[in-house]
């Protein structure tokens, strides 16, 4: 008789944990996220932004270059700079070494040319190859050849991807990614609410129709 009364409080307990973990999931990648940040913190400072006419919704991306679910992202959300009214703003969140070797580097390739006024283009570029330097011994000469192509001088690019100023510019927005606690890469917010990555888009069509 006692092992019955074990054996269904042991089922039930096992029912209650494995709904509060599937509700937990939902809240994390539901189309709303729980947190919200003031749009001015999350935009303050940032470089990469793309505007599409008088802005209705801010879309704003923390990416780390290596991450493959942030290369993922990029794709699904391509069409988002295609959209009247849509204010999109990337920003750095390099993973420790220990996930992605070049999370770092590769932030800073990108941001190296943003500063020669390719940025957008190298980072399009990057995430295309990123297998080819993930699996490199050295990304940087693969970024400078990447630059070369982007039609930037490589020796310059070089000097730059060792700059403080990149390094800089990296940090900053790395610093902000810490302060707000995020979990990983890619994290999204609209209108400075959290949103699950599948739901972007779908969350930015509900906002510009007024929904």
């Amino acid at each position: 008789m006692n092992d019955w009364k074990l054996i269904l409080k042991v089922t039930i307990g096992s029912a209650v944990l494995l709904l509060l973990i599937i509700w937990g999931l939902s809240k994390m990648s539901g189309p709303g996220g729980e947190l919200k940040v003031d749009e001015k913190i999350l935009t303050d400072g940032a470089r990469f932004v793309k505007e599409n006419g008088e802005t209705k919704v801010t879309v704003v991306k923390f990416s780390d270059i290596q991450c493959p679910s942030c290369k993922a992202a990029e794709i699904a959300t391509k069409e988002l700079f295609d959209m009247p009214g849509v204010k999109i703003v990337m920003r750095h969140y390099p993973l420790p070494a220990n996930v992605h070797k070049y999370a770092l580097i590769s932030a800073k390739a990108v941001e190296a040319g943003r500063v020669l006024g390719k940025g957008w283009e190298m980072m399009s570029l990057m995430f295309e190859k990123q297998e080819e330097w993930s699996g490199s011994s050295k990304p940087e000469d693969l970024f400078a050849g990447y630059a070369k192509s982007l039609g930037l001088d490589e020796k310059i690019f070089k000097e730059k991807l060792k700059s403080s100023e990149v390094s800089d510019f990296v940090s900053i927005d790395a610093r902000l990614a810490d302060s707000l606690r995020l979990s990983g890469t890619p994290t999204f917010f609209v209108n400075g609410e959290q949103v699950g990555s599948p739901f972007v888009v779908d969350k930015v069509k509900q906002l510009l129709e007024g929904k």
